[in-house]
């Protein structure tokens, strides 16, 4: 059987891909989407993500508001609390009865008032009982004219002048108590302080004031003898019952 003569196939009309109502060959439409996808994804690459936005508090234009009213917020805080400080402080005297005070003419006469002043202590003077322990001193007089004492064979020189203070010793206590007149002190108007001279009392007559037992009751006639500078005048004399007495001091002045 003889095969029909070979016949070209035909061509679709000129403008058309295809004639109306065919199918595309196989493949041909996985071909065309193929060419329509975007570059990245024809080699199985992600598609490109669009950049995430920025929160607003994140911004710089946020940060920088924020800073500036932190910044108005602080500098009011302070301002107030000087402002309320000075307030305080000159609210006391803006009240009525301080500007009825400040306005109000000074009185005639008027006299400032005066504090009470704390009494000033006195110490007892020459010939007025002072007593420290057991003992109740008298002191008679001071003198001060003299540079030796004792006699032509036996005595001492001042290193300045000898003030010798009479005093009576008047046992208060209930037993016997003794005398030591070393235990004395005496000063000037400077606040020096001078202790007694026993060598120097050994050559006066009558001193006493060495070492004596008064029994409770009687009284001994002693005299305490100093060496100072030349040309000072004592002013106090600071006597005591013991060595580790308090003491009192007299006026000899």
């Amino acid at each position: 059987m003889s095969q029909p003569p070979y016949a070209p196939p035909p061509v679709p009309p000129q403008g058309a891909q295809q004639w109306p109502g065919d199918q595309p060959a196989y493949g041909a439409q996985q071909t065309q989407q193929y060419a329509q996808m975007p570059h990245g994804q024809q080699y199985g690459a992600p598609a490109p993500q669009p950049p995430a936005k920025t929160p607003f508090y994140k911004k710089k234009w946020f940060i920088a508001l924020a800073v500036i009213v932190v910044l108005g917020m602080f500098a009011n805080m302070t301002n107030g609390g000087t402002a309320d400080t000075d307030s305080t402080a000159s609210g006391a005297s803006d009240t009525p009865a301080a500007d009825a005070a400040a306005d109000a003419p000074p009185a005639d006469n008027a006299v400032a008032p005066v504090e009470d002043a704390a009494p000033a202590e006195t110490n007892p003077g020459i010939g007025v009982p002072a007593d420290d322990g057991d003992f109740s001193f008298v002191v008679s007089g001071v003198d001060c004219s003299l540079t030796r004492i004792g006699n032509e064979y036996f005595g001492t020189e001042a290193q300045g002048q000898f003030c010798v203070v009479d005093v009576a010793v008047t046992n208060i206590g209930d037993s016997a108590q003794s005398f030591f007149g070393d235990n004395a002190k005496l000063f000037n108007a400077q606040g020096q302080e001078f202790s007694a001279d026993t060598e120097a009392a050994i050559y006066l007559e009558d001193s006493a004031s060495i070492y004596e037992e008064i029994n409770p009751g009687n009284t001994l006639n002693s005299k305490v003898v100093f060496d100072v500078p030349a040309g000072t005048t004592p002013t106090t004399v600071e006597l005591h019952d013991s060595a580790f007495s308090g003491g009192v001091t007299v006026s000899l002045q």
